[in-house]
C-alpha cells in the first residue's frame, strides 16, 4: 500500500471523527436543554441575530414538529419584538401553534397574539375556538393569557364570547386569573359600551374578593367603567381600607383614588371654618367621633361653650368613624418607595383630611426630592401648589429647597416659587442671604427669576420689605447690566404705592436714567417719574428734558412713557412756558414716528393738552369733557401689577392638568362636600364567609411587598410562578364554603373528613403537566405553609399540641391555612 492511500485513510478517519464530536456535543447540549442545564456559551443574545438567512430560518422553525425548534423561532421572534422590529408578517405562522401541547409555545405564541392581535383581528379570530377551550385548561398563565388575547381582539361581534370569558374567569380558583378578568373588563367595555350593565355586575362581584392581587385591577376597572357608582363601594369601603397597605402600588393608587372622590361625596368638611384655605398655621384641634358630639356640647353643663377639659366647641373637629379609619389606613403608606403612593397619600389629606392632619405629609414629600430630576419636577410642582395656600407646611424645611448649582433651570425656577412662598417672618432675613447669592450666578435667567422672588418676598411679608428694599437698591450699583435692569423693574413695581419715607428711592432711580440702557427699565423709571410727578415737582420737568434729547433713539416702549410723562406735567403746570414748549416738540417728533402706537398716542394727548380756539371748542363738546377729567384720566390709581412666578391652585394636586396648567381630557375637579351628613349606615355590612373570606389571614400578616418578599425570601420562592404562589394559599383557599362549627370553634375534624370536588379540582388547577414540576411546587407549598402555621401556632395563647401536632400532613396544612 502506499504512503499516499494511508494519508487518505488518514484524513477520512480525521474527518469521521470530527463528524462524530460535533454530533456528540449537539447531542449532549440538546439533553441540557431538555433538562433545564444551561449548556456552554447558550444565552438569549443570540436571538437577537438579525441577520437574513436567521430570519428566513424562522418560518421553517415555526413550521417543525420539534418543540424545540418553534420554541428557538418563537424567542427570536420576540425578541425581534423588543427591538421594535415588525414581524407581524409571520402571524399566519404563529396562530397554527396555538394549539400546540407544550406549555412553553403557548405561553410565546400568546404573547405575540397580544402584539398583533389587534393588527390581524381576522386572523386572530381563526383561533377563537383555542382561545375558549383555553380557559379552562389546568394552567392559570394559560387560562389568563388566553383571555387577555381574545380581549384584545377589536372586532366588535366577539364581544359577547368575551364577556362570557371574564365571567367565568372572575370566578376562577386563582387570584392572577381574576386579575386578568378585571384588567379585560375595561377592554370590552371600549369594544362595545352596550354590555355596560353586565360589566357593572361583574364589578361589583369582584370588588368582594380580599385577594390583594385582584383588588387593585378591579378598582382600575371600576374607574373606567362606572367612576361614580359610590353605591358598589359602600358594601366594601372598610374592606378597601383594610387592604390597602398590602395592595401592590399601582392598586394603592388606584384605590386612594377612589377614596378621595368617595370621601368628598360622603363626609362632611372636615374644615368648617376655613382652617384649609388659611395660610396661618391651624390650631391644635381636637378630633371627635359624630356620637362624641354632645359630650362638648352639653348647654346643662358647660354654659360657657367650652369642652369639660377647656378645649373650645369650635375647636372640635367632627369626623365619620369611617373618615378617621380612612386617614389612619393611609398613613402607612407615606412610608412607600413609591413616589407615586406617596404622592396619592399627600392628595388625600390636602383634600380630605383636617388641617391639623395635613401636616404629616410634608416630610414625606420632602423625602421624595431624593430622587431623579424627572421625579423631583412632578413633586417640587405639587409642593409649589399647596404651598402657595398652606405655606405653613413646608416651613421648617424650607433649606431643602436651596438652589444648587447642578440642577437644570426648570427645578431652579419652581424651587423660587417655593421658596418665596414659605416665606415668612422667621425666616426672610436667612433665604434673603442665599438669594443675595443666587444673584451672583452666570445664568442671567436665574438672576432675573432671584430678583422677581425678591420682589415677591416683600410683598408677602411686610415686615420684611425694608430688608428686601435695600438689598434692591444695593443691587442698582451692579456691574451687570441685566441685574441692575430687572431690579429697576421689581422696585418701580414695590413703589407704585409708596409713602414719602420712599421718595428718595425714585430720585435715586432718576439718576440711574443716563446709565441704563434696557428699553422696559428705563420705561419703568419715567413711568414711576410720572407717576409721582405732583410730590415731585422738581424732578419730573428735568427728566423730561433729558428724555426729549433721545426721543428719536428710544424704543416704542419708552417713547409711550415719555409721552404720558409730558402729558402728566402740562396737567399739573398747564401755564409753565417752558413745559408747553417741551410738550409741543415731543408732541411733534411723534407724530411722524414710523410706529402706529406713538402716532396714536401722540394724537390723543394732543387733543388733551393743546388749548383750541373757541371755534373748534363749540364743534366738539365730546373733547371738552375729557379735557376736565384729563388729570383723572392720567393720575388714575391702578393695582400694583402681579409679580412673575405665581402659582395656579385651581387643579387638583397630584393630577396631570396641573403640571400642563391647563385642563387636558378627561380631567375632572373634585366634587364639593355634602352640606348635610349622607347616612353612614350604608357601609355597615356584615362580612360574608366563603371562598372570598378565607383568603383574609395571610393578608393582614405584613405591610405591603417588604413583607410579602421576605415571606418568600427564606423558602426559595422570590422567583417561583404565580402558580407555586397560588398553591401556597395566598389567594386560592377552600371554595366549598363555610366551615363547619362546633360550638364558637371549628369542627376540624369534620372539615378535613369534607374533602370535595371543588378543592379537588382547585389544587388541580394550579399543576403543570410534568409531576417533577408538580412535586416541586408541593414542596414549596408545604414549606411556606409550615411558615405561616407556625406563626399562626405561635400567637396563639390557647394552643398547647405537642410537636407532632404543629406539623400536620402537608393536605390538612393547605385547607387548614385559609381558616389559621
Amino acid at each position: 500500500m502506499e504512503v499516499s492511500d494511508y494519508i487518505n485513510k488518514a484524513m477520512t478517519f480525521a474527518e469521521n471523527a470530527a463528524k462524530l464530536s460535533q454530533k456528540m456535543s449537539q447531542g449532549l447540549v440538546d439533553n441540557a436543554r431538555e433538562f433545564g442545564f444551561p449548556a456552554a456559551g447558550d444565552s438569549g443574545a443570540q436571538y437577537f441575530d438579525t441577520s437574513e438567512e436567521k430570519m428566513r430560518n424562522i418560518k421553517r422553525q415555526l413550521d417543525s414538529r420539534n418543540d424545540r425548534e418553534k420554541l428557538d423561532g418563537l424567542k427570536r421572534l420576540i425578541a425581534m419584538i423588543s427591538k421594535g422590529r415588525d414581524v407581524s408578517e409571520f402571524f399566519p405562522d404563529v396562530v397554527k401553534n396555538v394549539v400546540s401541547q407544550n406549555i412553553e409555545v403557548r405561553k410565546l405564541v400568546y404573547i405575540y397574539l397580544l402584539r398583533y392581535a389587534e393588527q390581524e383581528p381576522d386572523l386572530a379570530l381563526l383561533s377563537i375556538n383555542s382561545f375558549q377551550k383555553d380557559l379552562s385548561d389546568k394552567n392559570q398563565i394559560i387560562r389568563a393569557m388566553a383571555l387577555r388575547v381574545m380581549s384584545g381582539i377589536r372586532v366588535p361581534v366577539i364581544s359577547p364570547i368575551v364577556l362570557l370569558g371574564i365571567k367565568k374567569c372572575s370566578t376562577d380558583s386563582s387570584a392572577y386569573v381574576r386579575k386578568a378578568a378585571a384588567h379585560a373588563i375595561p377592554k370590552c367595555y371600549s369594544l362595545d359600551a352596550s354590555q355596560k350593565d353586565a360589566l357593572i355586575e361583574i364589578i361589583a362581584s369582584l370588588l368582594k374578593d380580599r385577594s390583594t392581587i385582584t383588588i387593585g385591577s378591579t378598582i382600575m376597572a371600576f374607574n373606567e367603567v362606572c367612576p361614580n357608582r359610590f353605591d358598589l363601594i359602600h358594601p366594601c369601603f372598610r374592606k378597601l381600607c383594610g387592604l390597602l397597605a398590602d395592595c401592590d402600588e399601582w392598586g394603592q393608587m388606584a384605590i386612594l383614588g377612589v377614596m378621595l372622590r368617595y370621601g368628598r361625596s360622603q363626609f362632611l368638611n372636615p374644615n368648617p371654618h376655613g382652617e384649609d384655605r388659611s395660610r396661618e398655621p391651624p390650631k391644635e384641634m381636637r378630633v371627635v367621633k359624630v356620637d362624641d358630639r354632645h359630650f362638648y356640647t352639653d348647654s346643662e353643663t358647660d354654659e360657657d361653650s367650652t369642652a369639660g377639659n377647656g378645649t373650645e366647641v369650635d375647636d372640635i373637629v367632627q369626623l365619620d368613624e369611617d373618615h378617621e379609619l380612612l386617614l389612619k389606613s393611609c398613613i402607612p403608606l407615606l412610608q412607600s418607595r413609591n413616589s407615586g403612593v406617596v404622592l396619592a397619600v399627600a392628595r388625600l389629606f390636602y383634600h380630605l383630611a383636617p388641617a391639623v392632619e395635613a401636616q404629616k405629609i410634608a416630610k414625606p414629600l420632602v423625602r421624595l426630592l431624593r430622587n431623579h430630576r424627572e421625579m423631583q419636577y412632578v413633586v417640587l410642582k405639587n409642593i409649589a401648589v399647596m404651598a402657595t395656600s398652606r405655606p405653613y407646611l413646608f416651613e421648617s424645611y424650607f433649606q431643602q429647597f436651596y438652589v444648587r448649582s447642578a440642577e437644570p433651570v426648570f427645578i431652579r425656577d419652581i424651587k423660587l416659587d417655593i421658596l418665596t412662598s414659605i416665606c415668612s417672618e422667621s425666616n426672610i432675613y436667612t433665604l434673603l442671604n442665599e438669594f443675595q447669592q443666587y444673584v451672583k450666578s452666570p445664568n442671567k435667567d436665574f438672576v432675573a427669576a432671584t430678583i422677581q422672588a425678591i420682589g415677591r418676598c416683600a410683598t408677602n411679608v411686610t415686615a420684611g420689605a425694608d430688608r428686601c428694599m435695600r438689598l434692591l437698591m444695593k443691587l442698582l450699583h451692579s456691574t451687570n447690566e441685566i441685574v441692575v435692569a430687572e431690579s429697576v423693574i421689581v422696585v418701580t413695581r414695590l413703589l407704585q404705592t409708596c409713602d414719602e419715607n420712599r421718595l428718595k428711592s425714585v430720585i435715586a432711580l432718576a439718576k440711574l436714567l443716563d446709565t441704563i440702557h434696557v428699553p422696559m427699565a428705563r420705561a419703568n423709571i419715567i413711568w414711576l417719574i410720572g407717576q409721582h410727578a405732583e410730590t415731585l415737582p422738581k424732578v419730573g420737568p428735568d427728566v423730561l428734558r433729558q428724555a426729549v434729547k433721545s426721543f428719536t433713539a428710544e424704543t416704542n416702549v419708552t417713547k409711550l412713557q415719555v409721552l404720558t410723562l409730558s402729558a402728566k406735567l402740562i396737567c399739573l403746570n398747564p401755564d409753565h412756558p417752558t413745559l408747553n414748549t417741551l410738550n409741543q416738540y415731543v408732541l411733534n417728533l411723534a407724530r411722524y414716528d414710523p410706529s402706529y402706537d406713538v402716532r396714536d398716542r401722540a394724537r390723543f394727548l394732543r387733543a388733551l393738552t393743546i388749548p383750541q380756539h373757541n371755534q373748534e371748542q363749540q364743534q366738539q363738546p365730546g373733547l371738552n369733557a375729557l379735557k376736565e377729567h384729563a388729570k383723572r384720566i392720567l393720575f388714575s390709581d391702578k393695582e400694583p401689577p402681579a409679580l412673575d412666578g405665581e402659582v395656579s391652585t385651581e387643579y387638583t394636586i397630584g393630577s396631570l392638568s396641573l403640571l400642563a396648567n391647563q385642563a387636558l381630557p378627561d380631567y375632572e375637579p373634585l366634587n364639593d362636600y355634602p352640606e348635610e351628613q349622607p347616612d353612614p349606615s350604608v357601609r355597615d355590612v356584615e362580612e360574608l364567609e366563603g371562598w372570598a373570606g378565607s383568603r383574609t389571614m395571610v393578608v393582614e400578616q405584613g405591610f405591603g411587598s417588604d413583607s410579602f418578599e421576605s415571606r418568600y425570601r427564606e423558602t426559595g420562592m422570590a422567583s417561583t410562578a404565580l402558580s407555586g404562589i397560588e398553591a401556597t394559599g395566598f389567594h386560592g383557599g377552600y371554595a366549598g364554603g363555610a366551615a363547619k362549627k362546633k360550638g364558637d370553634d371549628y369542627d376540624l375534624d369534620a372539615f378535613y373528613e369534607d374533602t370535595s370536588d371543588e378543592y379537588d379540582d382547585s389544587s388541580d388547577d394550579d399543576s403543570d403537566d410534568d409531576e417533577e414540576e408538580s412535586s416541586d411546587e408541593d414542596e414549596e407549598s408545604s414549606e411556606y405553609t409550615d411558615d405561616d402555621s407556625g406563626e399562626s401556632e405561635e400567637d396563639d395563647d390557647d394552643s398547647s399540641s405537642g410537636p407532632d401536632d404543629k406539623h400536620p400532613p402537608p393536605v390538612q396544612r393547605s385547607k387548614l391555612h385559609g381558616f389559621s
